[in-house]
């Protein structure tokens, strides 16, 4: 029987600079959707044609004890915003995003099956920000809503901004520690309906 699934993908990103990854199979992208809890708001990343990355949210019990444990180490305390399964760039496993009140932040972070840390990111002040990093990304737009920092399984990688232009227009700015461009990527909404 062929059932349909709605989802809102959120981060729907064009053209990001600098993706280099093997595209993410349709199918395994179909029946994830179709399996993600009800309401869940899905994530994708798309470069040079391709669909290069995913983050379908996953429900209670979903992931393995070592990613659980590997979570409260990493990402104790706080409001869980987002639970996924993610494939992409950095590899495949599973995403948790939380927002913290004091101080007011947000914290994520990417872990493999077997509770290795591929990368961890979290928000900080426009004040914390370097100035030339600042100064990349506000080339795209005035308006910076979000900056956070990334780091990788062993040091910090680049900035993050979360960035509107002056029509509204939301993009999201990846820029060196140096201040040096990354790439840019329009931001969207979409609908999907996937059945299989």
């Amino acid at each position: 029987m062929l059932r349909s699934t709605r989802a809102t993908v959120l981060g729907l990103c064009f053209g990001f600079a600098g993706c280099t990854t093997a595209p993410v199979p349709t199918s395994t992208l179909i029946a994830q959707l179709h399996d993600a809890p009800a309401g869940a708001m899905a994530r994708l990343w798309l470069a040079n044609g391709r669909i290069i990355g995913t983050a379908v949210p996953v429900g209670p019990g979903s992931m393995p004890a070592a990613v659980r444990t590997t979570f409260e180490a990493v990402l104790p305390g706080g409001a869980q915003t987002f639970a996924g399964r993610e494939s992409g760039p950095r590899g495949t496993g599973f995403r948790i995003d939380k927002n913290y009140a004091e101080p007011e932040h947000q914290r994520s972070a990417l872990v493999a099956d077997d509770g290795a840390v591929l990368e961890r990111a979290h928000t900080v002040t426009i004040a914390e920000v370097p100035p030339n990093a600042l100064a990349t990304a506000l080339r795209t737009g005035p308006s910076i809503e979000e900056a956070w920092i990334v780091s990788g399984p062993a040091r910090e990688e680049f900035w993050q901004f979360a960035v509107r232009d002056r029509s509204g227009r939301a993009f999201v700015v990846k820029v060196g520690l140096d201040g040096t461009a990354l790439g840019t990527a329009r931001r969207t909404a979409a609908r999907i309906d996937a059945a299989n």
